[in-house]
């Protein structure tokens, strides 16, 4: 009777935790939007630049400073070249939190990588229910599927014990 009702509770919770994954990739995608913009716009302005000083592209740009005396000038070239070739895994992972599946999702969010941008995101994220299908049925399989694994082996410890009491031999005391 404990245990039925464990399993039960055990799979609530599962699946308001599973529930929470949609969401999050939500704002996780609003999160690197933002910074895409950001960069994006930092991009933009240093190609003006570039042109307006005769540079064929902000990398052409961006080479030159990079071989300029002041560490000050390198430092910051290379800053901004390392930012600027952000843009293209910034495009892939939106892609992913937009397009991708549940497990595409869940996934790039828990890549090691990402774990900084994650904790940013989750310090801002308030749990809520998603409103499309297809998240909600995710959601219920995936934790019907961790529900189970986390109860097989109890099962089947029980089902052994059954069998091992029913197996004993038969005495005619």
């Amino acid at each position: 009777m404990i245990t039925r009702v464990l399993d039960k509770v055990v799979f609530a919770v599962l699946f308001i935790i599973t529930l929470q994954v949609p969401i999050l990739a939500d704002h996780y995608r609003q999160y690197l939007n933002g910074y895409y913009d950001a960069i994006r716009d930092e991009v933009t302005l240093s190609s003006e630049l570039a042109k307006q000083h005769g540079f064929l592209s902000v990398e052409a740009m961006l080479d030159s400073l990079q071989q300029n005396d002041e560490a000050l000038v390198r430092d910051n070239a290379s800053q901004k070249a390392q930012r600027f070739s952000m843009i293209d895994s910034l495009e892939q992972g939106m892609r992913t939190l937009e397009y991708g599946h549940y497990f595409e999702k869940l996934t790039y969010m828990a890549n090691p990588e990402q774990f900084s941008t994650l904790k940013k995101v989750v310090d801002n994220f308030r749990p809520s229910i998603p409103l499309t299908p297809a998240s909600v049925i995710f959601s219920l399989v995936t934790a019907i599927l961790l529900n189970l694994l986390i109860w097989t082996p109890h099962f089947c410890y029980c089902q052994a014990k059954k069998l091992k009491s029913s197996s004993k031999p038969f005495s005619y005391k």
